[in-house]
This record gives structure tokens, sequence and C-alpha cells, in this order.
């Protein structure tokens, strides 16, 4: 169910970042964007007869389109929703009365978090890319994560962590939270959230750093997406798919930044990609145990 969520917020994705861009005064030269544009196009012309609006007005209706028919799909499924922030936090929709407020909410909240993340990578990213450097998988990620990508630098990470201080707190109090347990990894109902219990003070910086975990949340996308891209890149390879294999290289490329080492399309095998997740996904897990046990620190008793 998780992929089949996943899939829908990539498709959102595309009707989302046409909300910032002006299809009719910009052109796309690269390879990375050129196949995404088509299908948005092609979807939007089919529907101009039918809607008679503006592309742009258009994409927002079938982004609020998509977010009710996951809604609806996931409650005919009767499948378990779930939004993640950090390994051991899992927050559900509150199970009262009608259940489509809290799932229609929840599934807004699911697609804030799917671009909370997309944006934390690029941040991310950025910091560890030489400023001088530009390339075609860099130039259509900043397209992805649109409009983000368009404020200045120094903005980027006080912007970011207020937005996801917001998710942090908004769906620490509308959601039913689950805690993991680091021995059986068995999901635990909480019966009092340490996020609404306690002085308010307490309360608050508890939800800063469940903020400071939903961060952290970027580390975890980008090394699943390095990982993908290593495999998509070992099976391209198998298969003699150049034009594959490119895409996956310069995406590697991008994602390591700095660390990189430039040998896109070469030959021989570096292991520099897999020491990087290995390096940032142990990063990822200490940071998560660390706020973990933060948040249930006792405070002001």
């Amino acid at each position: 169910m998780d992929y089949l969520i996943f899939s829908f917020n990539i498709l959102l994705l595309l009707f989302w970042i046409r909300l910032w861009s002006a299809p009719d005064k910009e052109f796309y030269f690269n390879p990375f964007l050129s196949g995404t544009i088509k299908i948005t196009d092609s979807v939007l012309a089919f529907l101009r007869p039918v809607l008679y609006l503006p592309e742009q007005a258009a994409a927002a209706g079938l982004l609020i389109f998509g977010i009710v028919f996951k809604t609806i799909l996931v409650l005919r499924l009767q499948a378990t929703w779930t939004i993640k922030l950090g390994t051991f936090f899992h927050f559900s929709p509150l199970a009262v009365g009608d259940q489509i407020p809290p799932l229609l909410l929840f599934s807004l909240l699911h697609f804030a978090a799917f671009l909370l993340k997309l944006w934390t990578v690029y941040l991310l990213v950025r910091l560890i890319t030489p400023s001088a450097r530009t390339t075609r998988a860099a130039e259509a990620f900043a397209f992805f994560a649109r409009p983000f990508s368009r404020l200045p630098l120094l903005a980027q990470p006080v912007v970011l962590l207020a937005l996801h201080a917001a998710l942090a707190f908004t769906v620490s109090r509308t959601g039913t939270l689950s805690t993991i347990s680091q021995i059986t990894e068995s999901a635990k109902t909480v019966a009092v959230s340490p996020f609404l219990e306690g002085p308010l003070l307490a309360q608050l910086l508890k939800t800063g750093w469940l903020a400071a975990l939903s961060f952290a949340d970027g580390l975890s996308m980008l090394t699943r997406a390095l990982f993908i891209l290593i495999l998509g890149n070992l099976a391209a390879a198998v298969l003699r798919a150049q034009a594959a294999v490119i895409i996956c290289s310069e995406g590697v490329e991008l994602l390591l930044g700095r660390f990189a080492r430039n040998r896109v399309g070469g030959l021989g095998f570096d292991f520099t990609p897999l020491i990087f997740f290995f390096v940032v996904d142990m990063m990822y897990n200490s940071i998560c145990l660390g706020l973990f046990n933060l948040i249930h620190l006792p405070l002001f008793n």
C-alpha cells in the first residue's frame, strides 16, 4: 500500500509543479524534463475541451481531484494509512465518526510530507554540491522542487524548518500516535502522546524535536533515491540500455554532490555511492534514535 500511495504522490507532484511553471513561456531541452512535461501536457490537452480552464487552473483541479481520489481509494481498500516521522513515530487518522474528514486531512498531509522531504533532499544536495557545478539532473531537480527552489539559499533552511514545524504540530494534534519498539519492531498505539502531555513548554519543545525528525527524513529519502538509482544503473548496464545508464549515473552524481567522482557513463565499479549510502543511513538512524530518547525524556518534573 505504501508503494501505491507513493506512486500517487509522484503523479500529484507532476500537477503540483504545473502550478509554478508557465509552459507557454518556457522551453525544455533537458531530457530529464521532456518526458514528464509531455505527460502533463497530454493530460491537460485532453481535458481542456471539458474543463474550459487555463492550464494552471486545470492542474489545480486535477491536484485536488487526485487527493480526494486517493482518500476514497484508501477508504475502499480499508488500508492502514500512516504518516511516518522518523523511524519510531507513526501517525494515523483519528477513528471517530465519519472517516472521510480525517482521511482527507491525512491525504493532504501525506502529500505535504512528501513535498517537504523532496525539498529537504534538494536543500541537502545543494549544500553539498559545488556552486559552480551545473548539470541536466540538477536543472531537472530544481524544476521539480519548485517553488521552494526559487527561494534564496539563505532563506531555504528557515522556510523549510518552519514548514516541518507546522507539519509536526498538525500531525501530532490531529492523528493517533503509534510508536515502533526498538526490540520487536512492532507498532504500539500510545494512550497519551508525549506531544500532548505535560506543561505547554515541554509540548512545544518535543514538537520541535518531532519537526527535527521530519527534517531528518530527508536523509532517508536521499538514501532510498540513491539506492534505487544504483540498482537502476546496474540493471541498465546488464540490459545494455545506454540511455538509462546515463540517466541513472547522472542521478547518482547529483545526489552525491561534491563526493561524486564524475564517472558518468565510465567503465569500472565505483564504491563511493555505496559508502555514501551507508554513512548517511547510519547518520539518519543515529539522529532518529537520539531524538526518540529526547522526546521520551521527562521534562519540567
